[in-house]
């Protein structure tokens, strides 16, 4: 079944990223040079984490045809993710926070090789609104999390993932944006990164994640942090 949607779904994908216009959006912005010294302390923050998406193959294919099938379809993508996040509530309290350990692997990267940059102070509580200090930040935010038979419709993935790994993988899947600010609020630095456990040849299938207390599951977020951090440090140091 997974597979006769996947095909399904890539012969008429221009169609279902028609119904969501602007569902992509690029996060490259290379570091500014200037003397990061005048920054004073920086400031590293976090969003609050969202909700882990769950689905089975036969779930995922089933919403992501419906969405074109039915009349007014585009809605359910919005539904398709209400549904999902509700599936995945009872993973949330058994894995760790991913926003928390991206920030916390970055700090430790940063303080091996950039020894050289201004005090940096991490408030670990998520943020309730936007920040809104007069100093310099670092802000992590986590737009999506997903596993099993993730659709990668959705979110924009596979606009910016493209479309040789399919529209249906199994496994994990992160997108997560970092983004450096000035105390006047001007972009300095911001990088986005999908992790997908299939680029890196560790596609799972749902019962295999879940399996003893989510142990893949969370192996699997652990590897994809490193990831997204390795990353991040690649592109701040002009890599």
């Amino acid at each position: 079944m997974q597979k006769v949607c996947s095909r399904i779904l890539t012969a008429i994908l221009p169609a279902v990223l028609l119904l969501v216009p602007g569902c992509s959006h690029k996060y490259n912005h290379a570091m500014v040079k200037r003397d990061l010294s005048e920054l004073g302390t920086i400031k590293v923050v976090r969003h609050e984490t969202p909700g882990i998406v769950k689905a089975s193959g036969t779930e995922t294919g089933f919403l992501a045809l419906a969405t074109l099938a039915v009349p007014g379809g585009s809605a359910l993508l919005f539904v398709g993710d209400a549904y999902g996040k509700a599936r995945g509530a009872g993973t949330q309290g058994a894995i760790p926070d991913f926003g928390s350990a991206v920030m916390e692997k970055f700090l430790d990267r940063v303080a091996l090789d950039a020894p050289d940059w201004p005090e940096v102070t991490a408030i670990e509580a998520p943020l309730k609104e936007d920040f809104s200090e007069h100093c310099a930040v670092i802000e992590f935010d986590v737009k999506r999390l997903a596993y099993g038979s993730v659709d990668l419709t959705r979110g924009g993935i596979i606009l910016e993932h493209g479309l040789d790994k399919g529209v249906i993988a199994d496994g994990f899947l992160s997108k997560t944006v970092v983004t450096m600010k000035d105390p006047q609020g001007e972009v300095l630095w911001q990088k986005g990164y999908v992790y997908l456990s299939k680029d890196y040849d560790r596609g799972m299938s749902l019962d295999e994640l879940e399996a003893d207390n989510y142990c893949l599951l969370k192996e699997e977020m652990a590897f994809a942090a490193e990831k997204t951090v390795e990353d991040f440090i690649s592109h701040l140091n002009g890599k």
